[in-house]
């Protein structure tokens, strides 16, 4: 069976049995896949967090700030690229429950062009973006300080890129365990390579700031390494790396059309919350403050929707590849689990905003505004969430029929032509400050989970 022929398959239609029981079965088939998923986003994270923490630490302030521009824009790239590759989930998933290994291979070979390709392109944007930065208005101070950090994440694309192909491919195999084995094990290694590379040790010069760039693109290399290897020995050719074999252009194309939608609508997501930060640095600290613990926060509760996200997107197109009419069971059951887990996000937040907001800011004045505006907006985050998780698994239960077109649209449209000018009118005309930004996010992650929702549940068979 070609791409092509796959592209145009639909799913046959609800299931006839959505009963209890099919129901608790796929549910407990979407905790074991999303479960690792949410564990790896969270160790990235960790990572992350980790350089940020030592930067400060011992540089400064000055050099979080140089290493945070760098480090911004790198991941809007990276997740426009990381989105792409997803576009292979529904095949690779189709072509494992075939035990097709022929197609598998292709489908690598596929995913290994499209890191080449995005890298050829990506690559010099974000290795020069210090220069048209600076065209932009941003500080060149500040972009000076980080251009060797920068180009150490340049560079660091490349093997990301790889690494994102095989998380692909191994959670649409259902294997994720497999990588959050490997992701685990570089997190200490990354603290090391900071500091060996930031301070100096032995013949090791110091780099400062950079050296976290460097440890970085390090930790990423041996991570595509290992995993290569792990491929080898379970699969052999068929799931380790491109061995020369003629590329199906045509296949890439039908890959392309389901994947590049994805990027575009996660960037969508993420550069809303990018784009409200740039924002909030215009208003007062304390909004600065707030919106700060509030996106923190948001950060680590996103680790949720969008492992339910790759969860509930694999296993419908597993349904779909079998067309076994379980497809109504797994939609059933995705948003079931999105709703019990919105509603645990809103529980921890809503409790635990006021002893968040206190351990985060101190006793003065200026603290006290800032956490009293925090518990307001951590709240918040709480409905959103509640409102944003069940729109991510239909989002993922759509890309497992491979229909991303038109939820790319809504991401845009909820979250750029209604909740940015809304958030910026209720902060300008209104005067919330902050708090009319993340009202406006609100509404944006309302209306795009309404429309996405509405895509899935009038969706018909061909």
């Amino acid at each position: 069976m070609s791409l092509a022929h796959l592209d145009s398959a639909r799913p046959s239609g609800p299931a006839a049995d959505v009963g209890l029981g099919p129901c608790i079965q796929e549910g407990r088939s979407l905790l074991r896949l999303a479960v690792p998923v949410m564990l790896i986003a969270l160790v990235n994270m960790g990572m992350s967090v980790t350089d940020a923490a030592m930067v400060s630490d011992i540089f400064g302030a000055d050099a979080l700030a140089a290493v945070a521009v760098g480090s911004d824009f790198y991941s809007i790239v990276f997740y426009l690229g990381a989105g792409i590759l997803g576009g292979l989930a529904p095949f690779y998933t189709a072509a494992t429950m075939r035990a097709d290994s022929a197609e598998r291979g292709r489908l690598l070979r596929i995913g290994w062009m499209m890191v080449g390709l995005i890298a050829a392109l990506f690559v010099p944007l974000v290795w020069f973006s210090p220069d048209w930065l600076a065209v932009l208005g941003l500080d060149t101070r500040l972009l000076e300080q980080g251009r060797g950090y920068t180009s150490a994440m340049a560079l660091t694309l490349v093997p990301m890129l790889g690494v994102m192909l095989y998380r692909t491919i191994l959670t649409a195999a259902e294997k994720p365990k497999v990588f959050l084995k490997v992701t685990v094990a570089m997190l200490p290694l990354n603290a090391l390579g900071n500091y060996v590379f930031m301070t100096g040790v032995g013949p090791v010069p110091a780099f400062g700031p950079t050296g976290t760039g460097i440890s970085t693109l390090l930790v990423a290399s041996a991570s595509l390494t290992i995993l290569i290897l792990i491929a080898r020995r379970a699969s052999g050719r068929a799931i380790a790396a491109p061995d020369g074999a003629s590329v199906d252009w045509r296949g890439f194309v039908t890959v392309l059309r389901v994947g590049l939608p994805i990027g575009i609508a996660t960037v969508a997501e993420v550069g809303v919350f990018l784009a409200a930060t740039i924002y909030a640095a215009t208003l007062s600290a304390t909004d600065v403050a707030a919106h700060t613990l509030t996106l923190r926060t948001a950060g680590v509760a996103y680790a949720i929707p969008a492992a339910l996200l790759q969860a509930s997107m694999v296993r419908m197109a597993r349904a779909d590849s079998l067309r076994d009419n379980r497809t109504g069971v797994v939609v059933t059951s995705s948003l079931v689990l999105s709703l019990a887990f919105g509603a645990l996000i809103v529980l921890l937040l809503v409790g635990g905003a006021a002893p968040l907001a206190e351990a985060f800011f101190d006793d003065s004045a200026a603290g006290l505004a800032a956490a009293g505006l925090a518990l307001g907006l951590l709240i918040l985050l709480g409905i959103m969430e509640l409102i944003f998780v069940p729109g991510a698994a239909a989002a993922g239960l759509l890309r497992g029929r491979k229909d991303t077109r038109l939820p790319m649209i809504y991401a845009l449209v909820g979250h750029w032509a209604v909740g940015a000018p809304l958030g910026i009118y209720l902060c300008e005309q209104h005067d919330l400050g902050i708090a009319g930004i993340w009202i406006g996010l609100s509404a944006g992650t309302l209306l795009t989970t309404l429309l996405t929702l509405r895509r899935l549940f009038v969706l018909r068979p061909r």
